[in-house]
């Protein structure tokens, strides 16, 4: 696997916001975002090629160290990895809790104990929303999280009506558990592109959107970045 870096950090995003985790980052991405923080994870040659059971260790070593269980997988787009459902199924194994963070071009197939997803949908201001697939969507569960990063008016509006059509589409299979899709909605979360709308415009409209107030949306900052330089890597 290339792996860009390992380290021990806080949550700084999601349902496990400022929680001690072990971070392991997967280099290689499918997207070119316009607003992307971690490109040194994308492009270039600023990696090491370890095996899953490398990697591994070095997370249990940070365990043994400090007691930490919790673990998020990102990139990059690590879901597009060979060797990604072994890492997966150990550190599941091995009792770690683990967070995937992926863009929302792969569907989340794999459902392992302490396991959960949180998904991007590349809004327009990202260049990528072509890319996006609803059927992604639809395989996350109400333990995974469903994250619009907004930079603009048109991608709030874009949110609301990919949130809309996703809670449609689960209420009309309630019940149905048969194929890759779950019934529930995931956890959905609004992030703000650091310095275009104010965080202030996007928690008034998210607020006053039904549809966002109906699937309970929350807002949300970064604050790994609020804590240390917003440039700074390994934090």
């Amino acid at each position: 696997m290339k792996v860009s870096e390992i380290f021990k950090s806080i949550e700084g995003e999601g349902i496990r916001m400022g929680q001690a985790a072990v971070f392991v980052r997967l280099h290689g991405c499918n997207l070119r975002c316009s607003y992307c923080d971690s490109m040194y994870a994308v492009e270039g040659n600023d990696f090491k090629t370890m095996s899953v059971d490398e990697v591994l260790a070095a997370v249990e070593a940070y365990r043994n160290e400090s007691g930490v269980k919790c673990v998020t997988l990102t990139g990059g787009e690590p879901l597009l990895h060979s060797g990604v459902e072994e890492l997966l199924t150990k550190l599941s194994e091995s009792g770690f809790l683990v967070n995937v963070e992926t863009n929302g071009t792969v569907p989340c197939k794999w459902q392992l104990p302490g396991l959960f997803y949180t998904m991007d949908w590349k809004c327009k201001s990202s260049g990528m929303s072509s890319k996006m697939k609803m059927e992604n969507m639809e395989t996350l569960g109400a333990q995974d999280v469903l994250k619009f990063v907004v930079g603009s008016v048109e991608d709030l509006d874009e949110a609301e009506k990919v949130v809309a059509a996703l809670s449609q589409i689960k209420s009309s299979r309630n019940g149905d558990t048969a194929g890759n899709v779950a019934t529930s909605m995931p956890c959905i979360f609004i992030s703000p592109v650091y310095g275009k709308l104010s965080n202030e415009y996007i928690v008034n409209w998210m607020i006053t959107s039904k549809v966002m107030t109906a699937n309970n949306a929350r807002f949300q900052v970064q604050l790994h970045k609020i804590v240390w330089n917003p440039d700074m890597r390994g934090v």
